[in-house]
C-alpha cells in the first residue's frame, strides 16, 4: 500500500473513531460495569482498583466474555435492523451512513467491555474525550476485532501491563516517534478500509424495505460475534504471555531511525500490506 493511500484510510478511521466516540451509546463506565459483572463477587474491593484479571484466571474470564459478547451482537443487530428500513435512494444512501455508525459505535462499546473484563483502565478521559493515547487502544482493540495483522502485538504494546514497564518512559515521547507507530497506521489503514467496505455493504442492504432490515441485521449478527471472540482471545493470550512473534531492534539501528530506545521493549512486528 502506498503512503499516500494508508494516511487516507488511517484519516478515515481517526474521522470514525471520533465521530462514534461521540455516539450515547459508545462509553462504558468502567467501575459501573464491572459492579455488575462482579456484583456477587466477594472480591468486589480488589476487581475495582486492580482488575478482574488480578482475581479470576484468563479462562474463567474467557467465558463470561462469551455472555458479554453474545449479548452485545443481540443489541447491535437490532439496531442495525431498525436502520435498514429505508426504502429510497436519499433514505438508503443517510440509514446506510446511520447504520455503519452504530455498528462501530457498538463495536467500541464491547470492545470497552471486553478490555475492562481483562483488566484494562478506563478508556475515556473525565470530560468523555479520547486522549491520543486512547485513539490508539481503539484502533488496537478494532484492529484485533477485525483481524488486522499486527493489531495483537499493538494490543500488548498499549496494555494496561505494557504501560507498567514503559509508559513512563514514553510519555515524554511523541507517541508518532515510537518504534511500533508504525504499527498503528497500518493496522488504523486496515480498519480504514473495512469502514470503507462497511459503507458500501450497508448501503446496498437498505435497498428494499424490511428485507434490507433483515439482511443489514444478519450481516451484523454473523460478523460481530465473531469480532468480539477475536479481541477476548487477543487479551487471554496478552494475560498468559502467549504474545505474537516479535523482533527486538538493535538499540544503535533504533537510534538511527531516531526511535527511543526503551530497554529490550523496542520491537518492530512485520506487518502483511493490505493491498487486495
Amino acid at each position: 500500500m502506498d503512503a499516500a493511500k494508508q494516511e487516507k484510510l488511517y484519516s478515515t478511521t481517526l474521522q470514525t473513531i471520533g465521530a462514534v466516540s461521540k455516539l450515547p451509546v459508545v462509553r462504558v463506565d468502567r467501575e459501573a460495569f464491572l459492579r455488575k459483572q462482579f456484583a456477587d463477587s466477594p472480591h468486589l474491593d480488589v476487581i475495582l482498583e486492580r482488575g478482574p484479571q488480578e482475581v479470576y484466571t484468563p479462562d474463567s474470564l474467557r467465558t463470561m466474555a462469551d455472555t458479554i459478547i453474545r449479548n452485545s451482537a443481540s443489541k447491535s443487530s437490532l439496531a442495525s435492523f431498525a436502520t435498514g428500513l429505508a426504502g429510497n435512494p436519499i433514505a438508503m444512501f443517510a440509514a446506510g451512513g446511520a447504520d455503519v455508525a452504530q455498528y462501530f459505535g457498538f463495536a467500541l462499546n464491547l470492545a470497552q467491555q471486553i478490555a475492562y473484563l481483562f483488566g484494562e483502565d478506563d478508556l475515556f478521559q473525565g470530560s468523555g474525550e479520547l486522549s491520543e493515547a486512547a485513539q490508539i487502544r481503539v484502533i488496537a482493540y478494532l484492529g484485533a476485532m477485525f483481524g488486522a495483522a499486527g493489531a495483537a502485538a499493538l494490543v500488548a504494546n498499549t496494555s494496561k501491563t505494557a504501560g507498567a514497564t514503559i509508559g513512563k518512559k514514553v510519555a515524554a515521547q511523541a507517541l508518532t516517534k515510537t518504534t511500533w507507530y508504525p504499527i498503528v497506521k497500518k493496522v488504523g489503514a486496515l480498519l480504514g478500509k473495512q469502514i470503507t467496505k462497511k459503507t458500501v455493504e450497508k448501503t446496498i442492504s437498505k435497498a428494499v424495505p424490511v428485507v434490507g432490515g433483515v439482511v443489514s441485521a444478519g450481516m451484523t449478527w454473523m460478523t460481530f460475534r465473531p469480532m468480539g471472540d477475536r479481541l477476548a482471545d487477543t487479551l487471554v493470550k496478552h494475560l498468559k504471555g502467549e504474545f505474537d512473534h516479535t523482533l527486538v531492534l538493535n538499540d544503535r539501528f533504533a537510534a538511527s531511525l531516531g526511535m527511543p530506545v526503551i530497554d529490550a521493549t523496542t520491537v518492530e512486528t512485520t506487518v502483511l500490506d493490505t493491498d487486495d
